[in-house]
């Protein structure tokens, strides 16, 4: 009984840990220094200082809106810290890198300081790929099988797991085969299931691994079997699940005439560039390296207008339901006109919404002929502008929440910080685990 049990705990503690995993990030501007995290909480200290006591609205709602302007802000700021926007004197430097075809290998991340790292020639022989078991093609209006309960066993690289059903009176081979389907891609097993036609009337159950690459070594991404199982034994041999139709393969591919393998297709080369392999084209050569200064200055440019429009439409949806919102749109939008103003010869223009608008042809134009120094150093001002936006609502994002003032502090006399004002948002800290 106790064997029983301890099974039962698992699958239980399985299958919620498929929920409560944490988000990863690939960004790796989501790592902090020691010091970056100090003084991050000396400014929540700070602020607490000489915040008003104030009722918060602890609604679903509110934490929503709180979460989703923290986490805004933040991806506006790891976006400009990826064209070197931090620091003043790097902003706008940052060489970019890039695919020649990026439908074959796109560019996910570029050497970390290292402009000079030389351009590479590249050949996608193959992608890596997921394990199929695709069941027999049976006669979706019939059933083979008598009515009752009946169970499988779905075993995965990390946990073993039996999955129960029930076939009734009036229950089609197609029936059956959707409420598999249904039962597998609920459970969140790290598969994908799904119900094929054939166009004459007949249909499978698809079973495929969302994990890619060769599996060999350790049976494969999963095994399908109902020997051992509490319920009724036979669906497995009877729908054709069993065997693999297709075992899972890694990814080919070629740099600089040097072949290599991955069992993903999210490969890193010796150069250092990270790319993923989107298509296979084994006759087709692809260049990966660095653009030009001036081609990069002006992507780098239209990147930043692009993550700042992104910022302040994702600010501007909550409007209607946190009014206070409209406080920082317009605060954003004033703040940017000033000096929109003063780069229209580089093609930027602010539009009624307050988004940028790009001309690229002026833009690049205007960084060949024009006093791109001076251009440039409104560019960096209005960036340094758009980060203190996001840096504030970072630390105090119920600063624009609607909520009851209690009391105001005495701005003549000092005042200690408040240990329990950081409370109100440390859950945020931990929002990659929601």
């Amino acid at each position: 009984m106790a064997s029983i049990n301890n099974a039962a705990l698992s699958n239980v503690y399985n299958f919620y840990q498929a929920d409560l995993l944490p988000r990863s990030s690939s960004n790796r501007f989501d790592s902090h220094k020691k010091k970056d995290l100090q003084d991050v909480y000396k400014s929540i200290v700070k602020l607490s200082k000489d915040e008003p006591v104030f009722l918060m609205d602890r609604s679903r709602e509110v934490e929503e809106y709180t979460i989703h302007m923290k986490e805004s802000a933040l991806l506006f700021r790891n976006r400009i810290a990826s064209i070197g926007g931090l620091e003043e004197d790097t902003i706008f430097d940052q060489k970019t890198a890039y695919s020649s075809d990026p439908d074959i290998a796109e560019v996910l991340r570029q050497p970390e300081g290292a402009e000079d790292t030389e351009a590479v020639t590249l050949r996608v022989s193959s992608l890596a790929t997921p394990q199929e078991n695709r069941g027999k093609f049976i006669p979706e209006d019939e059933m083979g099988l008598p009515v009752g309960s009946y169970s499988f066993d779905l075993a995965t690289q990390n946990s073993n797991y039996e999955l129960q059903f029930t076939i009734g009176d009036n229950d089609t081979n197609k029936d059956v085969q959707g409420k598999l389907a249904r039962l597998i891609n609920n459970f969140k097993l790290g598969l994908n299931a799904s119900v094929e036609e054939d166009g004459a009337g007949n249909t499978a159950l698809m079973i495929r691994s969302k994990s890619v690459g060769d599996r060999g070594v350790g049976g494969g991404h999963f095994t399908v079997s109902d020997e051992n199982t509490s319920q009724r034994s036979g669906i497995v041999d009877y729908l054709g699940i069993r065997t693999p139709s297709k075992e899972g393969a890694d990814a080919v591919y070629s740099v600089n005439g040097k072949t290599y393998t991955s069992p993903s297709n999210d490969v890193v080369l010796e150069q250092g560039y990270e790319l993923k392999l989107k298509k296979a084209d084994p006759g087709r050569d692809v260049t990966v390296g660095y653009k030009p200064d001036l081609e990069s200055m002006k992507d780098n440019i239209i990147s930043l207008a692009g993550s700042y429009n992104d910022f302040l439409k994702a600010t501007a949806e909550y409007i209607d339901r946190q009014p206070r919102t409209s406080i920082l749109v317009n605060e954003m939008k004033s703040g940017s006109a000033t000096y929109t103003k003063l780069l229209r010869n580089m093609g930027v223009e602010q539009a009624d919404d307050g988004t940028l608008n790009i001309d690229g042809e002026r833009l690049a134009e205007s960084l060949k002929t024009g006093d791109p120094e001076s251009e440039l150093g409104v560019l960096k001002d209005f960036t340094k502008f758009a980060l203190r936006r996001a840096n504030q609502i970072q630390i105090n994002p119920m600063d624009y929440v609607d909520k009851r003032i209690v009391a105001y502090k005495n701005p003549t006399q000092p005042h200690y910080a408040n240990p329990y004002v950081t409370s109100a948002y440390s859950g945020m800290l931990f929002n990659g685990y929601m």
